[in-house]
């Protein structure tokens, strides 16, 4: 088949496009050509802006499948939740219908829902309604957090368990659960939902094998990458109140390309990301891999070589 991967040179297209090319399909990468460096051998992104529609119906022209995976999680000048994530999708879908392309493939989040206090789920909400209201053959999967190679989430928590200070600083009670997904197993979801005609028309819901808390995760986090803050290698959780850290979160929001954290993200903490255990194992057919013991990808090289006894 021919398939146009809308954001295939982001993260979790850099673990699809693979796969398809694998499977022996045709791909297409569409985007506003940027990070055409991820790509394989052989591949450049064909233009194609879902803020401003301009360039998609031409990018899916003689497409089978439409796989949509841009979406921004926090607003930054015209990046905002409502122009990608909502009106963005809106635009993919209506050049996917102008295209005669048979199905769209939508990549959502878990806890996608229309409660305002929660711009960013709700912008995800909206694209999916998009999605739902179209002629097209449709396949929405909604994820919980992804961990891999080029991931936001966990590379981040990596790079603030690395700032020095005494403590690891975990937002609220650190009892947030999650349900992580290595990026491959979301991408092989992907993928069944591209190929199986038995899943036009259905919402999906996959993460990992297991529930895990933000504590555990940070805790993990810090065991894998080893860090040390003046010879303590063991450093202990330190639970602050979010209203603590949002005046922090909200000046990295301003000020910084990709901050540590963000108001909205602390807001999310509040909303379980978790699904049925036995999700992808029940829907798609494979047991997926835990984060337990891979996130080995988050350790970097020491600089320093050590020396022989």
């Amino acid at each position: 088949m021919r398939v146009a991967v809308v954001g295939g040179t982001g993260f979790v297209g850099s673990h699809l496009v693979p796969q398809l090319l694998q499977a022996g399909h045709e791909v297409r990468v569409v985007g506003r050509g940027v990070r055409s460096t991820t790509l394989p051998p052989g591949l450049a992104p064909t233009y194609g802006d879902v803020v401003s529609g301009e360039g998609l119906e031409e990018a899916f022209q003689s497409a089978d499948v439409v796989v949509n995976l841009v979406a921004v999680i926090r607003e930054r000048g015209l990046q905002t939740f409502e122009a990608v994530n909502a009106q963005g999708t809106a635009n993919v879908v209506a050049a996917a219908t102008r295209a005669q392309v048979r199905r769209l493939v939508q990549f959502s989040a878990i806890g996608a829902d229309p409660d305002p206090n929660f711009p960013y789920l709700l912008s995800k909400w909206r694209g999916e309604q998009a999605v739902a209201a179209s002629s097209l053959e449709w396949v929405i999967i909604r994820s919980s957090t992804i961990f891999g190679k080029g991931d936001g989430f966990f590379s981040l928590l990596a790079k603030a368990i690395s700032l020095p200070a005494p403590f690891l600083i975990i937002p609220g009670d650190g009892t947030a659960l999650f349900q992580p997904i290595d990026a491959d197993d979301g991408a092989h979801c992907l993928l069944a939902g591209v190929e199986e005609d038995a899943r036009a028309c259905h919402l999906y819901e996959i993460g990992g094998p297991d529930q895990v808390t933000l504590e555990q995760i940070t805790l993990a986090i810090a065991h894998v990458i080893d860090k040390e803050w003046f010879g303590i290698a063991k450093r202990k959780p330190l639970h602050l109140d979010p209203r603590l850290i949002r005046p922090g979160a909200m000046v990295m929001d301003r000020v910084l390309a990709n901050p540590l954290v963000t108001p909205q993200q602390l807001d999310m903490l509040a909303k379980p990301n978790v699904t049925r255990l036995d999700a992808v194992r029940s829907e798609f057919g494979f047991e997926p891999r835990p984060m337990w013991g891979n996130l080995g990808y988050l350790k970097r090289p020491s600089r320093w070589p050590k020396l022989a006894a």
